[in-house]
């Protein structure tokens, strides 16, 4: 097929009109374009510089807007620097900057959402909730917008509406539970039925209730909401329980602490009984959990878990003691939950090597408030070198005693000053209940 060639005369003026406005229609998209584009950049990075330089950046927000006059995101930003001016005659500036943000992007609701916030500042609470009530239409599952109207129509009286808003913010954002959990205790005091209708009965908005409520030493309450979770809940929430359990802890009610912490998943914590007893786990690390051998090193006394040498087990507990001067050795313990009124036997085994001293290693046993005021003590350690050999001894809780703490010591020096070289080591703790029951006190 042979090929076609059209030519255009453009000599006439009519045939050159269409390709003129043609071309000055590309120029003006085309300068449209860099304006916008300009803008845009000068609105993304004037807030950036409103701490150091405000006037700067009121200009640079300024001359988006002019460059940009159809830029949303112009008119939010130079809002912005208005709002947070915390200037009261900035207010109205800017709202009306929301507003036309609002007007040229309908469907963002993070425009609607300032445009709530604003209103509501300048005492339009009614705009100010349908404002976010159109941003929660928009983002449904966004926790912000809910989280502001839930704020809002609180302000406006309309208190279940308000939580049932912030329930729901919290619930996709569970960060914002504890300031959800601040309303609710101001708006309903000490009424815990509606504090825990307001902040949600899912498993994990109960477990932070328990959290909060541990901070403000409301531990009944702490364990009522505790008690209505489930088994398989509190264990798939133990921070919830250590928590409470370190608050328990914190006011002496051990066996409460005990069994929380043990409902929250932790092993070994039965009543009246030492956990870790072999020392087969490490012991002394950053954040230690409760009811666990506590180790503070000092200096010439070095305490190690002894992989090598074991009456039981794989492992045990030895202490190098190489000290010419003083060593005030007390710093290996444990706090175990006893039966107050009871009375126990303990026991562990213990080895030595070398060991020479005027003052010798011991066991001592006694109340968490009284450290310094044992109830009872072993026998002091065998001087020299002794194999494995068993040592137990009696003593009874008082008709309040929650716990003992058992604690490795040495018996006060004769004349103050008691070098102390050689090894100890020490395994296979046992406490159990013995026969009797304590005296009253």
């Amino acid at each position: 097929m042979a090929e076609q060639i059209a030519l255009i005369n453009v000599r006439p003026l009519w045939a050159r009109l269409p390709l003129a406005l043609l071309a000055v229609a590309a120029l003006w998209a085309a300068w449209y374009g860099v304006r916008w584009g300009i803008g845009n950049t000068m609105a993304e990075t004037a807030p950036a510089s409103y701490a150091s330089d405000p006037t700067a950046a009121f200009e640079s927000a300024e001359a988006a807007v002019r460059l940009a006059p159809r830029d949303p995101l112009a008119h939010l930003m130079l809002a912005r620097l208005h709002q947070i001016s915390f200037d009261p005659a900035s207010v109205p500036l800017a709202l009306r900057g929301y507003e036309r943000a609002a007007a040229l992007a309908p469907n963002d609701h993070l425009v609607w959402t300032e445009v709530g916030r604003a209103r509501a500042a300048l005492g339009d609470a009614g705009g100010g909730v349908a404002a976010l009530r159109r941003a929660v239409e928009l983002a449904p599952n966004y926790a912000q917008p809910r989280w502001h109207l839930g704020n809002a129509l609180l302000r406006t009286g309309e208190t279940e509406a308000a939580f049932a808003e912030l329930r729901r913010a919290a619930d996709a954002d569970p960060a914002l539970r504890p300031q959800v959990f601040n309303l609710a205790w101001q708006v309903y005091g000490p009424d815990m039925a509606r504090v825990i209708d307001s902040v949600g009965k899912t498993a994990l908005a109960r477990a932070q209730l328990v959290v909060v409520l541990a901070g403000r030493a409301r531990l009944d309450d702490a364990l009522a909401v505790w008690a209505s979770l489930s088994p398989d809940e509190r264990r798939t929430h133990p921070s919830a329980g250590e928590t409470l359990a370190r608050a328990l802890y914190g006011k002496g009610q051990y066996r409460r602490a005990r069994q929380v912490i043990s409902e929250a998943g932790a092993e070994g914590l039965a009543e009246g009984q030492l956990s870790n007893r072999g020392f087969e786990s490490d012991i002394g690390q950053a954040g230690r959990g409760l009811f666990e051998w506590d180790v503070v090193q000092v200096a010439g006394a070095q305490i190690a878990v002894d992989a090598r040498t074991a009456r039981e087990g794989q492992r045990a507990l030895r202490v190098v003691f190489n000290a010419s001067g003083q060593v005030d050795f007390r710093n290996v313990s444990q706090v175990v939950a006893v039966e107050p009124g009871a009375r126990y036997r303990l026991s562990f085994w213990v080895k030595t090597d070398g060991l020479k001293s005027a003052a010798m290693p011991a066991v001592l046993v006694s109340e968490p408030a009284t450290p310094d005021a044992p109830l009872a003590s072993s026998p002091p350690a065998p001087t020299g070198t002794a194999d494995w050999q068993q040592v137990s001894f009696e003593f009874a809780a008082g008709p309040r005693t929650e716990a003992f703490v058992v604690r490795l010591a040495r018996a006060g020096c004769p004349d103050g000053v008691c070098p102390i070289f050689g090894k100890i080591w020490y395994d296979d703790f046992h406490l159990e209940r013995a026969s009797g029951r304590a005296p009253a006190r």
